[in-house]
């Protein structure tokens, strides 16, 4: 009995609810219509205030604070840039390789001239000759090759 009680008193509360909830969305949907209403000449002013003012200060930037940033983006992207660095310090290493080597020929060559000046040798890089002791072509020691000269002796 007590459900069904509860059951009859649940649905008159849906009943009365129904009529209220249609009064509500009436009334709000009234609300927003005044409240747009209201606000609308206001909005309108704001932006017909704004406009002019946001449009100056596009040509603003764009005039005077945007090459600035641009010349800045330039030369960070200049200073970033790997392929520009390796080309231009790649002469310069080439360069110094190239003087170093030269330095140290050039060297190398005044060391044996000092060398050859003190043994009394004026020919620059000449071969040592052997002593008389030593086999030479044609001297009759040894040796598989007939002489050119056609005197029997052999070539070593």
């Amino acid at each position: 009995m007590a459900a069904m009680q509860a059951m009859n008193a649940t649905s008159n509360a849906a009943q009365q609810t129904v009529p209220l909830a249609r009064n509500a969305s009436a009334s709000v949907k009234q609300g927003t219509d005044s409240a747009v209403a209201w606000a609308t000449p206001y909005a309108d002013a704001a932006r017909s205030w704004v406009a002019p003012r946001l449009e100056q200060s596009a040509h603003a930037i764009n005039e005077n604070i945007a090459p600035k940033i641009s010349d800045a983006l330039m030369t960070a992207a200049d200073k970033i840039d790997v392929s520009q660095r390796k080309s231009g310090h790649r002469f310069g290493k080439i360069a110094i390789i190239a003087a170093s080597m030269l330095v140290t020929i050039a060297g190398a060559f005044a060391l044996m001239s000092m060398r050859n000046q003190q043994q009394g040798d004026d020919s620059f890089g000449a071969m040592p000759m052997p002593a008389s002791d030593e086999s030479m072509p044609g001297n009759g020691q040894g040796g598989d090759f007939p002489d050119a000269e056609g005197d029997g002796q052999d070539i070593i």
